[in-house]
């Protein structure tokens, strides 16, 4: 627009506007006045409302089947349940307006008639008598949170100011909703809902008109009006209360209301509500998980919270867990924990952190299901099932043989029955749970890319901790937590997806997650671990692991059997199970992990009830004959055949283990189990050419360390391989000879030595020191 104009337009407007007529202008005046003030008290900052309006309320947390587990308290105890405006009883809202406020629909914030009544009274008595405060006043005067306050002129002003604020801001429903929600009964008890259940241990909905009337008048005066200690001046405020509603327009919408007898009034029974404390544990990780939810800015949470968790199913491990701990006590067993899942959605199903959250002397508020423990053996699935992404297949055979790792500090692991079953299948030294293959798988893949396989799995186990944990990682001694555990086991029967655990109640659906393995892999290890016959080796032919449906299991001990652990699975359900003491100490005599072991299958029996799913069959893989000792294509040789699954393209060498003599068999193992053939009587012969010449024992730059016992020490040297039956040996200046089988001792003497063998045409040598 051209500047120069603009004082022209002025000029034309103001000439127009004093054609108007003089009545014109007061409606226009009163308009924009009456807008500006709406606009004030709609928009102007309110400070208190909005730390009002983020108060916290005590969390109600239901199980998935509506059973009420929890009320929790807030800061000093204080009871504030929230109650929406669908679980607000008219009735209710009937009962206080008569009480409190009969002309509130019909006011501003400020109820004219009442303020000219009151003042007619009090200046008739000469004293104050009679208050003017409508159901606004009295809520903007909770909002200032100033109860203490004393009632002046002034301060009256300000709650007159606020209510129109509050009246601009909000519909009658929802401040009346705000006031019934907020209104302090006294007794470290705010709002309708928490009095309800306080003083008559009931819900809204079930109040009768009697304790409705009665719970209208003790925020009056709490001390003076307590049903519990002042029950007659209680029914009596009570009773002049229903006479005014029965002459009040809320009579006619509730005439049950208006006719109260005298007998109704006898049976008023104030009752103290006892507050469940069902599931401690989940309710107060799941109550943190709010905390910090609500601490991100986010949108506080509802007050509402329905656990995905079953309050039977809980009582039900709850009790197996207690009996179990109370039964086994004199070992030293004072706790356990128990999870389960729903594969199918990750929900939590119950949640045990303890065999007793109350017993002080066992620690029982810690929370076994959060809690890091080194989870032995059961951690050897995943390892297990990392090897098959890597190309291992079910039939490779692994040496379960005396073994030693590592350079300046050794490693020697040792099978829990300390015995060496020699040549064993992938299948069978997972589902028997051998300690010396897992160890050696372990060391061909590597223990940093098992770490990194291991968090991808949810388990919150840093590289650092990895590293520490060395080789030993593949027996479990690293600290994890049950839930990971669990939320890592249910992988298998999810088909290789990961979900995190869930704690509310979800639809009935399906949720989707992260991809960590090959679907195949975690169908190989659901079959490994649901066979039987597999873990026969291992557990014999107990019956912890039977169940009438499939099931997969896998159970390990760690630190001296300071934990026990039991995990099993059907395609439905993941059970985990830990028992020990939260002290350190070891469990003492033979428990084992047969309990946890008992326990998982009974809670599983419980779980699936009638159903009998399958695990799935592998896709890529088919059933294929092997030999049952070298994994190989079997041969006509071959006394025992089994069929393992395969890739469909395998095209197996024949087994070479085995060899017709007539009519009989001659095993012939390969060369690196000599030791082991040679430790008792054993039927066959070592192969000793199939292998090249090597050094099994000292390694290279292993370090020994003199012996504090008595005798001679020596230094221990095993060679394998090589196509003729004598080797030179050059250990340092000295040379000799040794003949099969090559396992021979040297003097010990501090310092560094070489090593170097020589058979044929080939040579191994090492390095190592004597300190």
């Amino acid at each position: 627009m051209n500047k120069s104009r603009f004082p022209g337009l002025v000029r034309r407007a103001l000439r127009r506007a004093g054609e108007k007529p003089l009545y014109f202008w007061p409606p226009v005046f009163s308009l924009a006045f009456f807008l500006l003030l709406y606009g004030f008290f709609r928009f102007s900052p309110y400070g208190a409302l909005e730390s009002f309006l983020e108060r916290p309320w005590s969390t109600r947390y239901y199980d998935r089947r509506g059973n009420l587990v929890q009320i929790l308290p807030l800061e000093e105890g204080l009871r504030r349940e929230y109650a929406g405006p669908g679980a607000m009883d008219p009735k209710v809202a009937a009962v206080f307006l008569s009480a409190e406020d009969e002309r509130f629909y019909y006011h501003p914030g400020i109820d004219p008639l009442s303020v000219l009544r009151a003042l007619f009274q009090n200046i008739k008595e000469r004293r104050r008598v009679s208050g003017a405060s409508t159901i606004t006043m009295q809520l903007a005067r909770i909002i200032a949170a100033r109860p203490e306050e004393p009632r002046s002129f002034f301060t009256k002003m300000g709650e007159a100011l606020n209510a129109f604020r509050l009246e601009a801001r909000f519909s009658k429903k929802e401040i009346l909703n705000l006031y019934l929600n907020s209104l302090p009964f006294g007794f470290q008890t705010e709002g309708i809902a928490s009095a309800a259940r306080n003083f008559f241990a009931s819900e809204i909905s079930l109040l009768s008109p009697a304790e409705l009337f009665c719970l209208a008048v003790i925020p009056r005066r709490p001390a003076a009006y307590n049903p519990f200690t002042e029950r007659g001046a209680c029914i009596d405020a009570a009773q002049k209360l229903a006479a005014r509603f029965a002459r009040g327009p809320g009579a006619r919408e509730f005439p049950l209301y208006a006719a109260l007898e005298a007998e109704d009034w006898e049976a008023l029974n104030p009752r103290r509500f006892r507050y469940p404390q069902h599931m401690p544990h989940l309710v107060r990780h799941v109550n943190g998980l709010l905390a910090e939810f609500r601490a991100g800015g986010k949108n506080a949470p509802p007050s509402d919270y329905v656990l995905s968790a079953d309050l039977e199913l809980q009582r039900f491990a709850e009790d197996l867990i207690g009996g179990y701990i109370r039964r086994h006590s004199p070992s030293r067993l004072d706790n356990g924990a128990a999870l389960a899942l729903d594969n199918k959605t990750g929900e939590v199903l119950a949640w045990v952190g303890s065999a007793d959250y109350y017993n002080r002397k066992s620690s029982g508020q810690i929370d076994g299901v959060l809690v890091k423990n080194q989870m032995g053996s059961s951690m050897k699935p995943f390892l297990y099932a990392l090897a098959l992404e890597r190309g291992f297949k079910p039939s490779d055979v692994l040496a379960d043989i005396p073994s030693a790792y590592g350079g300046r500090e050794l490693y020697i692991p040792q099978n829990f029955n300390n015995r060496f079953n020699g040549p064993v299948l992938f299948r069978t030294a997972l589902a028997s749970s051998l300690n010396i293959p897992a160890v050696d798988l372990l060391d061909r893949l590597g223990v940093e890319e098992y770490g990194r396989f291991l968090f991808t799995l949810g388990f919150s186990l840093d590289a650092e901790a990895a590293e520490n944990a060395g080789l030993g990682l593949a027996l479990g001694n690293a600290p994890v937590k049950l839930a990971e555990m669990a939320a890592g086991f249910s992988v298998f029967p999810r088909d290789g997806i990961f979900l995190p655990l869930r704690f509310d109640r979800g639809e009935e659906q399906e949720y989707s997650g992260d991809r960590v393995m090959n679907s195949d892999t975690a169908r190989l290890v659901c079959s490994i671990l649901s066979d039987r016959r597999a873990r026969v080796l291992g557990f014999g032919r107990g019956t912890n692991f039977e169940t009438p449906f499939p099931a997969m299991f896998k159970t390990g001990t760690a630190n001296q059997y300071q934990s026990i652990v039991a995990l099993g699975a059907t395609p439905r359900f993941t059970v985990a199970v830990w028992m020990g003491n939260f002290t350190g100490e070891t469990v003492v005599g033979r428990t084992g992990s047969s309990l946890p072991a008992a326990v998982v299958r009974q809670l599983l029996v419980r779980l699936q009830g009638t159903r009998r799913e399958a695990f799935l069959e592998p896709q890529g893989w088919v059933k294929t004959p092997v030999c049952a000792l070298s994994g190989m294509a079997p041969s006509a040789a071959c006394p025992s055949v089994i069929e393992e699954y395969l890739p469909p393209d395998w095209a197996g060498e024949s087994c070479s283990w085995h060899k017709l003599r007539g009519s009989s068999v001659e095993v012939k193992y390969p060369p690196e189990y000599q030791g082991w053939f040679f430790s008792q009587t054993r039927e066959g012969t070592i192969n000793y050419s199939a292998s090249p010449l090597e050094i099994i024992s000292p390694r290279d730059n292993y370090t020994f360390f003199p012996s504090s016992g008595p005798g001679t020490q020596s230094i221990p040297v095993e060679v394998i391989g090589g196509s003729e039956d004598t080797i030179t040996v050059d250990y340092d200046t000295e040379t000799f000879t040794v003949s099969r089988p090559f396992v021979f001792f040297l003097p010990y003497a501090p310092g560094r030595h070489s090593l170097r063998v020589r058979n044929g045409g080939e040579t191994a040598a090492v390095y190592f020191i004597a300190e």
